[in-house]
């Protein structure tokens, strides 16, 4: 009996180091290039996975051999920062006393009407950023040639200035002036970054809005994906799974660069008020996410909580939106907000505090 207990729980040590070592190379993923690693690359995709998988080890381990619990809580301690990265656990920051800002960044697919009850068009992307509070709204997948839209914002947020990329607009609405500084060049057809410069109060606040590269997963791929989750049979699984992990691959491949030309321009043009934001189209555990926030805090990291899902839908769940900021800044909240359920994104919002 006593063998059978031994050889058992070497079973559960050797599946242990299994899933501590993938939950490794997730966490350690945004080291590798997307170029010249893809598949490498989006390994960080499955982080989650891994995190619950050791986690139930540690609670097996706390019943099956207490001192057991070192072996999950070790792994854990290797890619600490990439598991607090993804799973944030924050306590509240009080204001120190100095000027505040709020931040919110949203894709708005296009703000679409949509049908009240009562057969009334109603806009509730519209009427959500024009109740928010917000100082400096930025926004992806903008509507450009909607002049209701535009007007209505404008009636709240006075200053406000568009950067457009074959069609495919991004725009910085501000309770502030707002200049159009430039675009960023990143090799795209239809996705673009832009630095806007918003004056509050006594300081020039470089604001870089951005929408990058799309993993264009079109109904067909979605079809696929919800079939293996519904269907899971082992072949389906098997080719789905590589078709669709070459797809993602392949944009991320095109990210990787789009990503080193914002961090070049951000290390060039650093200041510590600055803001970076938008749909980055990668998760917190990226070679994008890692280049981009080299020089700044995620505000998400330092004052949200758990996995803080903003892409959702098609039974995929992901924190691809981010805000990042300088070192003037104290990042008092970051929350993102499922209250409104009308993209296919959810908005991300930080308060943010200018430290004295």
């Amino acid at each position: 009996m006593k063998f059978i207990r031994k050889t058992f729980k070497f079973f559960f040590l050797i599946i242990n180091l299994i899933v501590g070592a993938g939950f490794l190379i997730c966490a350690y993923s945004p080291m590798i290039s997307p170029v010249q690693h893809p598949v490498w690359a989006c390994t960080g995709l499955f982080i989650p996975i891994f995190i619950i998988l050791n986690l139930c080890f540690i609670v097996f381990w706390a019943f099956a051999k207490l001192k057991m619990v070192v072996v999950p809580v070790a792994f854990f301690l290797l890619g600490w920062s990439s598991l607090m990265s993804y799973t944030p656990v924050n306590f509240s920051s009080d204001s120190s006393g100095g000027e505040t800002l709020e931040v919110l960044t949203y894709n708005v697919m296009q703000m679409q009407t949509k049908k009240a009850a009562d057969g009334s068009k109603i806009n509730p992307i519209l009427d959500y950023i024009k109740e928010s509070g917000a100082d400096i709204v930025c926004l992806q997948e903008y509507p450009l040639n909607n002049s209701t839209i535009k007007n209505s914002l404008l009636k709240v947020y006075p200053y406000m200035r568009v950067y457009t990329v074959n069609g495919n607009s991004i725009a910085c609405y501000s309770k502030y002036t707002v200049r159009l500084i430039e675009g960023i060049n990143i090799v795209s057809k239809s996705n673009g970054s832009a630095i806007f410069s918003v004056k509050y109060k006594d300081h020039d606040i470089p604001v870089i809005v951005n929408h990058l590269e799309s993993n264009k997963l079109d109904a067909h791929d979605k079809e696929v994906y919800t079939d293996m989750l519904k269907s899971p049979d082992e072949d389906k699984v098997k080719s789905g799974s590589k078709y669709l992990l070459k797809k993602l691959a392949d944009a991320m491949a095109i990210r990787g660069p789009q990503a080193d030309a914002i961090s070049e321009y951000i290390e060039k043009e650093y200041s510590p008020y600055m803001i970076v934001c938008g749909d980055f189209n990668d998760t917190p555990v990226s070679y994008v996410h890692n280049k981009i926030c080299e020089r700044l805090q995620d505000a998400y990291k330092e004052a949200g909580n758990g996995p803080g899902i903003t892409y959702n839908r098609n039974f995929l769940y992901f924190r691809i939106d981010h805000i990042m900021v300088g070192d003037a800044y104290k990042v008092l909240e970051c929350r993102v907000d499922d209250s409104i359920d009308a993209s296919d994104h959810y908005p991300l919002r930080c308060r943010l505090e200018i430290k004295k």
